[in-house]
């Protein structure tokens, strides 16, 4: 229960001056966000109902294997060495998860709920499906027990991982030589802005969450979308005006004929 309360207290400590920035300087003015943030809450509520209910009995079943047979244990690393290792392996295992997202057709229809947002802005992160959720956690668990990654380690990453994920979705602008610089180290609002795109090559790049290296060792990173950012169309992708209708809508969103996704050169 004191895990819980810490990661709602981290939460709302990250989400409240993202809002407040949103508020103040946004990158550009939303005109769906009633709807959308009505949408975005309700998922975010129905899946912290799923983690609090699944969370612990994984978490149990981490500590009692990992601590004898993950691979970093048997490695016996320093401990600043085993948590910088943890959290790139961690980061890189999202990467995949997130890749394989795109290229397998029945988990798209669960991640496609994420992309059906007609607008960008920091409530976008929360806004997933609760069976990918449970998926989600599935993997991340199957990863820690074959590393043996210490609780401590996990929940310090879940920390940056929540919070970039926050950073990166924000209807926010940073400065164009400051955010040129961050996005050689973490993913940026302007560069996580382009995989939301309606344009499926656009769509089907920047895969990362938090560190920006693994688009670029992959070959899977896009620099500039073809429109500028400032006229990239947020969205399902291959769609041009679609808007999904209340919760119930994105509920029942993985049982219909996913979109496909068109092979197209990348831009540059």
């Amino acid at each position: 229960m004191t895990d819980y309360i810490l990661r709602v207290m981290l939460f709302l400590a990250f989400i409240t001056p993202l809002i407040a920035w949103q508020i103040l300087r946004p990158h550009k003015k939303l005109t769906h966000w009633k709807q959308r943030w009505l949408e975005n809450i309700s998922l975010l509520s129905i899946n912290m109902m799923v983690l609090k209910l699944v969370q612990p009995l994984l978490l149990s079943l981490i500590a009692y294997n990992s601590s004898e047979y993950g691979l970093l244990t048997l490695l016996s690393l320093p401990m600043w060495v085993n948590l910088l290792l943890s959290i790139a392996l961690l980061d890189l295992a999202i990467y995949w998860q997130h890749y394989l997202s795109h290229r397998v057709h029945w988990i798209w229809r669960l991640h496609r709920v994420h992309h059906s947002d007609s607008e960008l802005d920091v409530s976008s992160a929360v806004r997933f499906h609760p069976i990918e959720i449970l998926i989600s956690l599935v993997y991340k668990s199957i990863i820690l027990i074959i590393f043996g990654i210490p609780a401590a380690t996990i929940l310090i990453f879940d920390i940056l991982l929540n919070a970039s994920a926050m950073f990166n979705h924000s209807n926010v602008s940073l400065p164009k030589a400051f955010e040129r610089t961050l996005r050689l180290f973490i993913i940026t609002p302007e560069m996580h802005r382009i995989h939301h795109s309606r344009i499926s090559q656009e769509t089907d790049s920047n895969y990362g969450f938090f560190l920006s290296i693994w688009d670029r060792l992959f070959t899977t990173y896009t620099k500039k979308p073809l429109l500028g950012d400032e006229n990239i169309n947020i969205g399902m992708p291959q769609t041009k005006q679609y808007r999904t209708n209340g919760v119930i809508s994105l509920l029942l969103m993985p049982l219909f004929k996913p979109i496909k996704f068109q092979n197209k050169q990348k831009s540059e």
